[in-house]
Parts: structure tokens; sequence; C-alpha cells
């Protein structure tokens, strides 16, 4: 016997770019150890992929999912992930990581993962270290690699919503909690600049936090300060220059001041009036990489995100958010200032859908329109949101809409995704309960057949885009890739049948034409059928 599983007679698409080629693909316990025709090579398993694509296994390079990965029943959590082709998923994002965990900070640490799973978790570790390490000890369903976040460090040092400046000596403690992360094996460090602590942060700490991360030859990746044309975090003149252009403007400088390697962080456009800015923000970013720096950016295939329902409040409400929300003169206040804002963005609260109430009371407006919901309630919409805001204690879970296009206008979101620097992420919230992000669902054959077939690019490029380039990025040569040498971990899709059918609507639908997947040469996806006891993944340090 020459190999334990054959994938014979189809045509692969090896991530880097290149065409479609017939060729067969031997694997070896977790690896790939020939690809070519192996017509003499015998298997212990054959599997039969005439007429089917083989590609790398798909690397969601922004998840939040390593939040779920610890629990017993990760394995059938995950199910949408993996039945879609994802074998790699990259969390710590937005600044938000598991660690460290320190008594500034473990408390708000357990309390705000309820965003993301369903109970909040006990933090059985204080380090970087000792989570991957926890891992290790779990069974994973997929592979796991982790950045580390600046507002995790940042939080465990001065307290999650501490404006502050830090001083020397507290940044030298941030400093030991990054290096001590980037050492144990993070691919690199994530911000999360519209989010306490990270929206407090200076331009100078974060190049700081930028020059650590490249030290360690590691991944810079930025949730940037703003999105939006206008941002009450600016008090620029958005006339001049839109303060969603200023935020990259701020990020490329932090970037370059830290010699850093830069990922822009779900590239998106939030509101009517942002979309126009597009072309000038592929075009900033064209001539950062152009003066030598080294950017890209990733995004999800979707005209609304989720994200917490206390995201829309500027950082000065922020220490005191739920006195001014349960205060109904500073409500009022709120709302003539909300409304103001949001004229100019062309984003309202009507166009925010809830995801997950966690409050009882709210429980049963989950999968409605904030505005369909507070008229259900009898209440103004901004009373509305304030009382889902406060009895949730800001873990509201929301889809946000108007990201970068909306109602079948998404001129913005193409040329974004059509973009050889885009790499392609879920950035999606899965839990048991609540209303599903159809990103959970449909993100990576959304790519390939809706994109592809709309002609933003072929299908090797769609692949490229959500396996060897996202290795690349990540610094990995030996994942995200089918050739010899590289990790088992490999799609088998039909062209003929693959579709996404996941939307706003239906969200929890499977996809079709995603037949076989394997991790690390484990075969847990085979037709219908999706084992969810395999535990064939690993952590990934780097």
């Amino acid at each position: 016997m020459d190999c334990d599983v054959k994938l014979a007679g189809g045509q692969v698409i090896d991530g880097t770019g290149a065409p479609a080629a017939a060729a067969d693909v031997a694997l070896r316990g977790d690896a790939i150890v020939a690809v070519g025709d192996l017509a003499r090579v015998t298997a212990r398993t054959t599997i039969d992929c005439t007429g089917r694509v083989v590609t790398p296994g798909f690397i969601d390079i922004h998840s939040h999912a390593d939040w779920l990965v610890p629990g017993a029943d990760s394995g059938a959590l995950v199910a949408p992930f993996v039945r879609q082709g994802m074998t790699t998923l990259v969390g710590g994002n937005c600044g938000f990581s598991p660690a460290p965990a320190t008594a500034r900070n473990r408390r708000s640490l357990e309390e705000s993962s309820r965003l993301i799973v369903d109970d909040a978790i006990d933090l059985a570790w204080d380090d970087m270290d000792g989570f991957l390490t926890a891992l290790e000890r779990t069974p994973l369903p997929l592979n796991v690699a982790e950045l580390v976040g600046h507002g995790a460090v940042r939080a465990s040092v001065t307290g999650a919503l501490n404006p502050a400046p830090p001083s020397e000596d507290e940044l030298r403690a941030m400093e030991r909690h990054v290096r001590t992360s980037l050492d144990a094996g993070c691919v690199g460090l994530s911000t999360g600049l519209g989010y306490a602590p990270g929206i407090f942060a200076s331009e100078d700490e974060l190049a700081r936090f930028a020059a650590w991360t490249s030290a360690a030859g590691k991944l810079f990746t930025s949730h940037l300060r703003a999105y939006s044309t206008v941002s009450p975090v600016y008090q620029t003149d958005p006339a001049a220059r839109a303060h969603n252009l200023a935020a990259i403007d701020e990020i490329l400088r932090v970037a370059e001041r830290g010699r850093a390697k830069l990922q822009i962080s779900h590239l998106i456009f939030v509101g009517r009036n942002s979309w126009p800015t597009a072309d000038d923000a592929i075009a900033t970013i064209e001539r950062a990489r152009e003066s030598g720096l080294d950017v890209a950016f990733d995004a999800f295939p979707y005209t609304a995100g989720n994200t917490t329902a206390s995201v829309l409040f500027p950082p000065e409400m922020l220490p005191q958010l739920e006195s001014i929300l349960a205060d109904p003169a500073l409500l009022d206040a709120v709302k003539q200032l909300g409304q103001a804002m949001f004229a100019q963005i062309g984003f309202w609260l009507e166009d925010v859908q809830i995801m997950r109430a966690n409050a009882p009371a709210f429980e049963e407006y989950e999968g409605l329109f904030v505005g369909d919901a507070a008229r259900r309630a009898g209440l103004d919409v901004w009373e509305f949101y304030g009382r889902l805001v406060l009895e949730s204690g800001r873990m509201a879970r929301v889809l946000n809409h108007t990201y970068s296009g909306h109602e079948g206008t998404e001129d913005a979101l193409r040329r974004v995704l059509a973009h050889p620097l885009c790499t392609i992420e879920t950035d999606t919230f899965l839990t048991a309960h609540g209303f599903q992000n159809p990103a959970s669902y449909g993100t990576f054959p959304r790519v390939l057949h809706t994109y592809v077939r709309a002609g933003l690019f072929p299908l090797e490029e769609a692949v490229r885009k959500m396996t060897g380039a996202a290795a690349e990025r990540l610094g990995w040569r030996d994942r995200g890739f089918v050739r010899d040498g590289c990790a088992a971990d490999l799609v088998v899709l039909d062209p003929g049948r693959l579709r996404d059918t996941a939307d706003f609507a239906t969200p929890a639908s499977y996809p079709d034409g995603i037949e076989h997947v394997l991790i690390n040469g484990r075969h847990v996806v085979d037709g219908g059928r999706y084992d969810a006891q395999a535990a064939a993944g690993k952590v990934l340090r780097s």
C-alpha cells in the first residue's frame, strides 16, 4: 500500500491561482505525499473525484470561533463551517482574544464571552500559552490558529473601560504580554479600534504594538477606528477627508511606523453614503503598497455584518453607557445626536437586525429588524434599542445592514472582493441559539458560486483568495496548497451542483456541492454526512 487515501480523477486547483489541472492526490497520515498521475499508486481508501474539483481546505483568516472550540459540543456547533469547506480558522480578531487574563480583565472577558458563546465560559488559563495548551488538550473539530488581541492585552493591564493613556510602566507590562503571546505561537496581533478599550488607544500606542509584532515577524491586523464617512471618533471635517478614509490613513501610518505587515480587517463601507468611497479606499491602500508597505485586506461576501449592539455609541459614552441609556433625558439627547449622525451616513436603527438578544425579555424579537421589533413592543425605536443594550449587559448581538451595499446593490462590495489583495473571511458569530448570520453557512460557497458566476474572478482565483493567499499572509508554507508536503486539508466540490443557499431570510441553510472535506487527512465530510466526533483539528502554533 503506497498511501492511506487517494483522491483520483479530479481537477486540482492548487491554491496558487494557477489553472486547474487533471491530477490525483495521495495522502499518508496528515500530509499530502504526491500530486499527479498516480494510477499505479495503491491506497487503503480511494475517493472517486471524476467530474469534481479538488482544492485546499478553506482558511478563515478572520474568525471569532476560537471562543467556541474549547466547548465539549464544538464539533456539532461548527458543522456549518466545516460543511462549507472550512478546515482552519484564525481567531483572536478585532482585539478580542481569550488571553491574557488577569485580575484586571478576567471578569470582563468572561462576561463579554456571552457575545460569542451561549454561556459565559470559565477561563481556565492566564496567558496565551495556557489557552493554546488548553486547546491542544481539547478534541478540535478543525484547525485553530490564534491572534493575540490588543484589547485583551490593554484591558489586562488597565481595565476594559479605562480611557486614560497607559503609562510607560503599563506599556512595558503590555509589551511583555504581547511578546510572550507571540512567542507562545500566536500568528500575530489584532486590534479592535471600534470597541473598548481599543477605541481609546492613541496612534503612538498602536505604533508600539505594531513594532512589537513586527519584531516577532508576525501579522498585524486591524479592525479600523471607523468604517463610515462620518464617525464620532474623529473631530475632523468629513467633507475634507471621509472618516473611514482617515481611519485607513491612520492604520497605514501605524504600520509604517512599526514596520509591520498589515492586514486590514473586513474592508467594509457602512451606510449608503459611505459606498462611494470604496474606490478611494482601495486606491489609498494600493499607494501604500506601491510605496513599500506590506498591506492587504479581507472581506466577507455579504452586505451585513454581526457585531455588538453597543458599537453604535461614541467612545466618550462607553464608560457610563448604562447610566446614560437609563436616563430618559440623556437617551433623548443620544437620539438627536444619533439621528443627525445617521443621516450623514445613510444608516438607521431600522437597518439593524437582532441576532441574539442575550436578554430573556427580548428573545421574541430575534430575527426581526429593530424598527419592526420596536413597533411590536409599542416603543420608540431608540427607547427599544436602549433597553436592548441595557438588559443584555451590552451583549446583544446584531446584524448591521448596508455594509458595502443593500438589497441587491453591492458595487462597493464587489470591488473589494474582486481585488487581488482581498482574502475571504467569515467574521461570524455562531451559536446554538438565536438568529444566524448567513456567513456561518455560506461564505466560501458564495464566493465560489455566486461571484464566480457574476464574473468577478475565475474559480482558480476564488480558491486562491480563501487558501493560498490567506496562508501567505499568515506566513504558512505547509498549509493552504495542494502540493507534496502540505497538510492534507482538502475539499472536493461538484462544480455543477455548487451553490450557496443561505441568505438573510433563511440563514441556517447548508450549501450544495461540497461533497468531501478532509482535515489533516481525516475524512470529516462525506457526501451529506458530517462526523462531528472526528476531532481532526490541530492547534497551529507559529
